[in-house]
């Protein structure tokens, strides 16, 4: 009987110990896919930064501020990112819902962002 019930131990617990480590990996991937959307996002403000030479001066300005909120939203999404990597098993999935939020005011910001650039650079052409 107690050989049973060592068995019976050892099986809980293996997969007690599969549950974590199928957690661990999901939250590895998901780090991993942030940081790579992040860096996409890199190469994309980077390139509008190239295009504000293509508009006169006072849009430049403009184009630069946004830009420049673009910049302090990715550093508060690296700052999430980071605490979120750092969390414990239990209280990652909480702070995966801020990582989200944060990605999700770039994206909008940034598609935003583009859309006005496109448009600006079209009246530029057209002047």
């Amino acid at each position: 009987m107690e050989w049973a019930f060592s068995c019976f131990r050892e099986f809980k617990n293996n997969i007690v110990v599969k549950k974590k480590e199928k957690r661990m990996n999901s939250k590895n991937v998901h780090i991993k896919n942030m940081r790579e959307q992040l860096e996409n996002w890199e190469t994309e403000i980077d390139q509008l930064k190239e295009k504000t030479g293509q508009v006169n001066a006072e849009t430049q300005v403009k184009y630069y501020k946004q830009i420049e909120d673009l910049r302090l939203l990715q550093k508060e999404a690296r700052q999430k990112l980071s605490e979120l990597s750092n969390a414990g098993d239990e209280g990652w999935e909480s702070l995966k819902q801020d990582v989200g939020s944060a990605y999700e005011n770039i994206k909008t910001t940034l598609t935003k962002t583009q859309k006005a650039f496109k448009e600006g650079l079209n009246e530029n052409k057209e002047k």
